[in-house]
């Protein structure tokens, strides 16, 4: 049985084939479109027919449901060849620097355990880390999986993991690549009545995936002003709580810290 050691083992599930896996030439990342809880909850039902070796939520360890021995349900006519990593969040998210961090811990060991290539690839035919949407039609024809910002991630993936193995200059962990929608057009301050919208909670949701303490939930009250405050003095913008042009670009392209 073959689990990595960094992985909380939540299998097994009932949706896989056992010894079935021909070679581990792929690493495939992959969107759950959803929670972590509930992908496993989904991979543990029967009736999915659907699964995945790994999960990698927002922050903690990776989640292992399929022996990577065995073979997942996760990319349909590469299913012998590639190990599967799904990640929490939904299709445009930039990945957190836990992920990515797990991403090259766990490539590191894959390509100990079996040889997998430290590369990016986007030839279905090759070896390395590719994108889901990548695999095509014969993958399950899922274009939007994972998303460009995790599909940009992948060299700092590949990078960490060589230094993981001695293979590379010693530097910090990966950082998420920038995916900076563009400022919504309005500014968001504390307002009567309270502000609310989309644009309100992508950047609540923004700031929590960077490791404030904020809900995503929508409303510009008092605790976001607060947060959009302590964030600006952090960053050496104008210090009001509102989150406008700079703060908004910030959000999204400013180091973490």
């Amino acid at each position: 049985m073959a689990l990595f050691t960094d992985a909380n083992w939540r299998g097994p599930v009932p949706n896989k084939r056992p010894g079935a896996m021909s070679s581990h030439r792929l690493l495939v990342v992959h969107i759950e479109e959803g929670s972590e809880s509930g992908s496993d909850s989904w991979f543990h039902n029967p009736d999915a027919q659907v699964s995945s070796h790994f999960g990698n939520p927002k922050t903690g360890r990776l989640d292992q449901w399929v022996d990577t021995d065995d073979r997942a349900w996760a990319e349909a006519a590469y299913n012998d060849v590639a190990v599967s990593v799904e990640h929490e969040g939904n299709s445009g998210d930039s990945p957190t620097p836990s992920q990515l961090e797990n991403d090259a811990r766990l490539l590191a060991w894959l390509h100990q355990q079996y040889g997998t290539a430290l590369q990016v690839t986007n030839d279905p035919n090759g070896s390395g880390v590719i994108g889901h949407g990548l695999l095509g039609v014969a993958g399950g024809n899922h274009p939007d999986c994972p998303g460009n910002p995790i599909l940009n991630a992948r060299q700092a993936i590949v990078d960490r993991a060589k230094q993981i193995l001695g293979q590379g200059t010693p530097g910090p962990a990966p950082q998420p690549e920038p995916s900076f929608p563009g400022w919504p057009g309005r500014y968001l301050s504390v307002q009567s009545p309270m502000l609310s919208g989309d644009d309100v909670r992508q950047w609540q949701q923004q700031m929590a995936d960077r490791g404030w303490n904020i809900t995503a939930d929508g409303w510009y009250g008092p605790a976001s002003a607060s947060i959009a405050r302590q964030f600006q003095q952090e960053k050496g913008l104008g210090v009001d709580g509102v989150v406008g042009p700079a703060t908004w670009q910030a959000a999204w392209t400013a180091p973490v810290t």
